[in-house]
């Protein structure tokens, strides 16, 4: 039995850190797909998730942080690294007034219930989303014409030197689908500051939301929520379903029948499969309408690398 990498030893020696070896990431991603991770670790305690990003950094291990396990594609081959997820102390809500301090592992969909029951208005347009707050921060996320900068404060992060910082709405820098967090290691708590209104107000705006995002999307079905961002020139989604791509497959992967912008595994898929088709349909897009679409989903290689900018190259080359 070969001998336990010196890093694996150093997680192993974290006080009540939650360690999982070899564990198979398909069981904790909405796209039920990707191999094994050489450690699967969950830090409850800011303690623990600064040892363990210490020991990413020193030991020069790949890291990746998974919230709920969407918007990303791992590789059939697994990771060779270390996968965190966030919880317990980062699982806290705590409410004044119109502001919420919230922790980085809280699902978006929980958070947006809690503040509907206190007549908080701002975070609809999360309920439904399947993701957490860390990632969503992290990312800008939005729909139905709202994001995450509209309603975010501050949010307190951890720096790749073990540091926890405070930052600013201003310091956050949000865009289209980014923020400054993409220069840290991760996001463990967010600031929110919402608008009072009326509980059933609220609670009816968020059911008609999410009654919405029911219709037009395939939330049944395994996937990574929308593979492409917008485009200046218009939804991803049209763009794809005007070149005549919906219910295209490759292997198990299918672009959504749906809403053109998912691409769904209804029967399984393999990692491999899911970038054939995404390169597929990049190349036909670009090809008939002049339009680079940009990748909205993380996709994984085995050693941590961002293969979208190699993927979406291949899908040039055919």
């Amino acid at each position: 039995m070969p001998r336990p990498s010196p890093w694996i030893n150093a997680l192993r020696k974290i006080a009540e850190l939650r360690i999982r070896e070899d564990e198979p990431l398909w069981r904790h991603t909405s796209f039920k797909i990707g191999g094994p991770a050489d450690a699967l670790v969950w830090a409850d305690t800011r303690e623990q998730l600064r040892q363990v990003v210490r020991i990413a950094r020193e030991y020069r291990v790949p890291f990746f942080v998974l919230g709920r396990g969407t918007n990303v594609l791992f590789d059939d081959a697994g990771f060779r690294g270390i996968v965190l997820k966030l919880s317990r102390e980062f699982e806290m809500m705590q409410f004044d007034g119109r502001r919420v301090r919230a922790g980085a592992a809280v699902p978006m969909s929980v958070f947006s219930k809690e503040c509907a029951k206190r007549g908080l208005s701002g975070a609809e347009f999360m309920f439904g989303i399947p993701g957490s707050l860390g990632g969503g921060v992290r990312m800008n996320a939005g729909a139905h014409g709202s994001c995450f900068a509209e309603i975010v404060q501050g949010c307190e992060a951890l720096d790749w030197e073990g540091t926890f910082r405070w930052l600013t709405r201003e310091e956050l820098a949000f865009a289209y689908r980014s923020s400054a967090l993409s220069d840290f290691a991760l996001a463990t708590e967010v600031l929110f500051e919402l608008t009072a209104s009326d509980p059933e107000t609220v609670e009816q705006k968020t059911k008609a939301l999410y009654y919405q995002r029911m219709a037009s999307q395939p939330l049944a079905e395994p996937s990574a929520g929308c593979v492409f961002r917008n485009p200046d020139v218009g939804a991803a989604g049209k763009l794809i379903d005007e070149c005549g791509l919906k219910g295209r497959s490759c292997g198990g992967a299918q672009v959504s029948k749906k809403h053109a912008n998912y691409i769904v595994a209804p029967e399984g898929a393999t990692a491999a499969e899911v970038r054939r088709l995404i390169a597929q349909i990049h190349r036909e897009v670009l090809q008939a309408r002049g339009v680079w679409l940009e990748l909205e989903v993380k996709i994984l290689g085995p050693h941590g690398e961002d293969l979208g900018a190699q993927l979406l190259g291949k899908g040039l080359e055919g």
